[in-house]
């Protein structure tokens, strides 16, 4: 037997020892073996890896896979727990990067749990889809999914769809929460754990765009690199306040206002317009299908204006396409003054990363492929994807010597050349039709 083969069949030692890193932490046996069939459909070249095309390709029967997903009690918990210290193990870096993102799938039916027009970035507007915040980790050793949440729309929380939410198995103790508020509770709950170490936190502007959201980010001592919309409002130098002077009429003034008050806050578009060439740095952010990507890249301190009022003193990134200067993107940082440019810099890439994560998730391993329509279906779904993705980065990995060059798509390539496939005879046609 070649060694070429014998890596290969390695491949299947492998996974068994991976999902013995999680069998202990299923309540019952059978949910662990059923959990590895699962895996096992994801990590497969079944050309829909949904509930029932894997079973068909796997050979195993049909109804209790979509039980063991859709309506098994396991909690996802422990399981969590296990996969993010494993994540900490193969990608672990004191600099690495947490970064929130949502990922919506199209679902035109009526009564899976949180279906509704939405904006779904798989389409690029607004769809009749569900639609889940996620939470993920990179590092200098590469990204991976670390937690994903549902979003629900907030008129499914309305008495009308009472019925829904008890088909779908909806916690009774759940309520709305925005897609900021939502990745403030996946977060702080993944640092609890204290299993990926990081210092950085990326995100787009849905969550820029929400003070609430970079304080709560803050206040867990992250340093966080935030996309925001050019409307944004700022002063390019710290402001002065005051308390006005009580000139004994009325009530004694106790509010701080601004002390100059023509002293008023301007769009980061705005600041854009006015910097100077000596505050742009010309650099290579990415490489294109093509050529590579050029932007002239500021980086200013700023003061973040609040319903008026002086915020915090952050840093203001502003990245412009030299090629289109029309394509411009503001970021804003809490980091330290003293920060190096270097670090701000590598945090503009970030979201080159998140949609490599992202997208092989869709692709490789199902993660907008799934045939269940309830809260518990969803979360056990999207659970066991992330374990799929992650072993195929946990490869990569291992491989990373040998096979630089190696891609996830090559590792399940690799992996679905090996996995043991039925045999279809007449009895098992038989067995199918039944």
């Amino acid at each position: 037997m070649g060694s070429g083969l014998r890596g290969l069949l390695f491949l299947l030692n492998r996974l068994a020892r991976y999902h013995a890193h999680f069998a202990p932490a299923f309540a019952r046996g059978d949910q662990a073996r059923w959990a590895e069939v699962y895996l096992r459909g994801l990590l497969s070249d079944c050309e829909r890896t949904s509930i029932e095309p894997m079973a068909l390709h796997l050979g195993v029967p049909i109804r209790p896979l979509p039980h063991f997903i859709g309506q098994s009690s396991w909690s996802t918990e422990p399981i969590l727990a296990q996969h993010q210290r494993l994540v900490g193990a193969t990608l672990g870096d004191a600099e690495g990067v947490f970064w929130i993102d949502e990922s919506g799938v199209v679902n035109q039916g009526q009564d899976s749990v949180g279906v509704a027009p939405q904006d779904c970035g798989a389409v690029g507007n607004v769809a009749h889809a569900q639609v889940g915040v996620y939470l993920g980790y990179v590092s200098c050793a590469g990204s991976t999914l670390l937690d994903g949440r549902l979003f629900v729309p907030e008129k499914w929380f309305n008495e009308a769809y009472g019925d829904k939410r008890r088909s779908t198995a909806m916690p009774a103790s759940l309520t709305y929460h925005t897609k900021p508020e939502i990745a403030l509770d996946l977060l702080p709950q993944a640092m609890t754990r204290d299993h990926v170490p990081g210092r950085w936190l990326a995100a787009d502007a849905l969550y820029g765009n929400s003070p609430a959201f970079r304080d709560g980010v803050a206040a867990l001592t992250l340093h966080d690199v935030t996309a925001v919309s050019c409307d944004t409002v700022i002063w390019r130098r710290p402001v002065a306040l005051m308390v006005p002077i009580y000139r004994g009429n009325g009530r004694n003034p106790t509010k701080p206002k601004l002390k100059t008050p023509t002293n008023q806050p301007y769009r980061v578009d705005a600041l854009a317009q006015r910097l100077p060439s000596r505050d742009w740095t010309r650099t290579t952010m990415k490489e294109g299908s093509k050529e590579p990507l050029v932007y002239d890249v500021a980086m200013v301190r700023v003061t973040e204006a609040r319903a008026g009022r002086p915020g915090p003193r952050l840093w203001l990134i502003i990245q412009r396409n030299v090629a289109d200067p029309a394509d411009v993107h503001s970021y804003l940082s809490n980091a330290p003054e003293e920060t190096p440019a270097a670090d701000l810099a590598r945090m503009l890439g970030m979201r080159w990363p998140v949609a490599l994560t992202v997208a092989p998730g869709n692709q490789e391993v199902g993660l907008d492929s799934y045939e269940v329509r309830s809260w518990p279906g969803w979360h056990h779904h999207m659970l066991l994807v992330m374990l799929a993705h992650h072993f195929l980065v946990w490869v990569r990995r291992e491989w990373e010597q040998q096979a630089p060059a190696l891609t996830l798509n090559q590792v399940r390539l690799l992996l679905s050349s090996v996995l043991p496939r039925p045999v279809f005879d007449a009895e098992r046609a038989l067995e199918r039709v039944a």
